[in-house]
């Protein structure tokens, strides 16, 4: 009995330390005015699309587009500025993985591209070029 006890106490501790499905939304928005858009990610890669009335996809893109410009514009300050374009390029190409047609991703890898373009001997990397490339820019 004891043991039949203490297995439901763990099953409610573990079922109640996850996201609800009401909250879902809530609790990424918040995280993303946080500036915390990789507990956001987490939050959105473990929800069930089956358990909430969220839009999950559209959720993703928009954590991926704020984490981007967030890195792109104001931090973390501790990172060289190369590490943080080059990053932001990466959170850009999964807005666009999730939505071709985000043109708001579109601008900024532009706008990155041509900062490095001035740059002949600094690139943010072959593996990010190949995937922009993909997405239908030619660098």
């Amino acid at each position: 009995m004891r043991y039949l006890f203490l297995s439901i106490v763990a099953l409610l501790f573990i079922s109640c330390s996850n996201e609800t499905p009401e909250n879902v939304s809530d609790r990424v928005n918040q995280l993303i005015a946080e500036d915390n858009y990789t507990q956001a990610l987490d939050i959105l890669e473990n929800a069930d699309p089956e358990q909430t009335d969220a839009d999950l996809p559209r959720l993703k893109e928009k954590t991926y587009l704020n984490y981007g410009l967030y890195l792109e514009y104001r931090g973390p300050e501790d990172s060289t500025m190369r590490d943080r374009m080059t990053s932001a390029l990466e959170q850009f190409i999964e807005v666009l993985k999730l939505n071709p047609d985000n043109e708001k991703a579109r601008k900024e890898i532009r706008q990155i591209m041509g900062i490095y373009s001035t740059m002949p001997d600094k690139s943010p990397g072959n593996d990010i070029i190949e995937e922009l490339n993909k997405l239908g820019f030619d660098y």
